[in-house]
């Protein structure tokens, strides 16, 4: 089921934590793990600094303390987790899936429960996070336009529409 996943997994770019203007990417493939930074200074001893890379498979990452420690300074815990979660195979099918897929799936849930899911999901959140208008308009059978409260975190029926066009 695997086999349908793109070559990159994860990408991720980012600073070191302050006082470092040193610059990071963490690039995650479906055999590899790969660490790359850039040093950043006005100091003398670091300007001929040249970018590094470390590539690591996903098992040996998983044995990499002294990665893993970088990973999670940089990028934080919850990055940490994720990644750990992609070396153990334990993808998010969901979040990949295309837009159009998506909606013909969503078009069998009932309203309760599309709106668990703006709530679990990080991809579903981002597209209800504006206060602008989500239409699902794929559906053989019915159509919702959702509206996302930001005060309350929530997503409430804006309208219903018994068939999409």
């Amino acid at each position: 089921m695997a086999s349908w996943l793109p070559e990159t997994l994860f990408e991720i770019v980012g600073q070191g934590p302050a006082p470092s203007k040193d610059y990071y990417q963490l690039l995650i493939t479906r055999s590899q793990i790969i660490f790359r930074w850039w040093k950043i200074s006005l100091r003398s001893e670091f300007r001929s600094a040249k970018p590094g890379e470390t590539k690591e498979t996903h098992e040996d990452f998983l044995e990499n303390s002294h990665l893993q420690v970088q990973v999670a300074l940089i990028f934080g815990a919850r990055i940490l987790d994720y990644v750990f979660n992609l070396c153990e195979g334990k993808f998010d099918y969901l979040e990949r899936l295309s837009d159009k897929l998506l909606i013909k799936i969503i078009c069998y849930l009932d309203l309760e429960d599309i709106a668990r899911l703006a709530q679990t999901s990080s991809r579903f959140a981002k597209g209800f996070s504006v206060t602008a208008l989500a239409v699902l308009d794929h559906c053989p059978t019915k159509c919702f336009i959702l509206k996302y409260r930001k005060s309350s975190s929530s997503v409430v029926l804006y309208k219903t529409i018994d068939a999409c066009l």
